[in-house]
């Protein structure tokens, strides 16, 4: 079970020694401990003000809840990073309690970001980028070092189809994305990302994970078939297929299958560079 801790405003980097050569890291005024989730808000960056002042809404901030697994102590040791995204009007930080437990088994932090409650119609995939890039700014302000960390961005049904395009927004601000999973998916969202963020070809090498349940009425192995030959017509070169029987859910054993994977092949590739 997680527990919640909260810290807002201007966050710092502390590292507490403790017995011998382990040490205790701090995020803001908060202890980092595996499990513990810490919230914190994050000011506007200029994309998330353009959305902000496009709605008439003022003096807003964005939300941040992210969870460390054991054996973060060390930040010159890069930790995978999972996103969390969700359908618009959606709670990204409700949802990814969804994931967190399956993530930590793998060894994944995971992070989510929100804004100010907005419509399902005006919570589009740029208000939500502006929001989880302002929050990706003060995480890299208060450790530097997680702008190396491999990140993969998951979803499931429309936030699925909301973590491809955040993908392609992550890899265009230099985020070191090495996968996306997509559950439930229907639709090909990460052609949509490549035009919308120009994240570049380097893009289109990204492992991209599709899971659905055979009996899914929304979103079945068809559907997921049609999103694949899409994606493969814009020029994506890896893309897995996966099915498991059942409806319209979540599949957590294929999202433990979907992060050795992206962690493989993120391996493999650092070796033969």
């Amino acid at each position: 079970m997680m527990n919640r801790s909260f810290s807002c405003g201007i966050l710092a980097l502390f590292v507490v020694p403790l017995c011998g050569h382990a040490q205790r890291l701090h995020f803001g005024t908060n202890v980092v401990t595996p499990g513990k989730v810490i919230e914190f808000t994050a000011p506007l960056n200029a994309r998330a003000l353009t959305e902000i002042s496009r709605l008439r809404l003022f003096g807003a901030n964005a939300r941040c809840a992210w969870v460390a697994p054991e054996g973060l102590t060390n930040l010159s040791r890069p930790c995978p990073l999972l996103i969390a995204s969700v359908p618009s009007g959606g709670s990204a930080i409700d949802w990814m309690r969804s994931i967190t437990n399956r993530a930590f088994k793998e060894g994944w932090a995971v992070l989510a970001a929100e804004g100010p409650k907005v419509s399902v119609n005006d919570d589009t995939i740029q208000f939500g980028w502006g929001m989880l890039s302002s929050v990706m700014d003060q995480f890299t302000r208060t450790w530097p070092q997680t702008k190396q960390w491999p990140v993969a961005c998951v979803g499931f049904s429309g936030g699925a189809k909301r973590s491809a395009a955040v993908a392609a927004a992550m890899s265009h601000d230099g985020w070191r994305v090495i996968g996306v999973f997509l559950g439930g998916c229907n639709e090909d969202r990460a052609t949509l990302g490549l035009q919308l963020f120009q994240p570049g070809q380097h893009f289109k090498q990204v492992p991209f994970f599709l899971s659905n349940g055979s009996s899914d009425p929304i979103a079945n192995a068809q559907h997921a078939a049609a999103v694949a030959e899409s994606m493969r017509r814009s020029g994506f070169q890896s893309i897995r297929l996966e099915s498991y029987a059942g409806g319209h859910r979540q599949n957590n054993d294929h999202l433990s299958d979907a992060l050795r994977w992206f962690q493989q092949l993120g391996d493999a590739r650092s070796v033969s560079r």
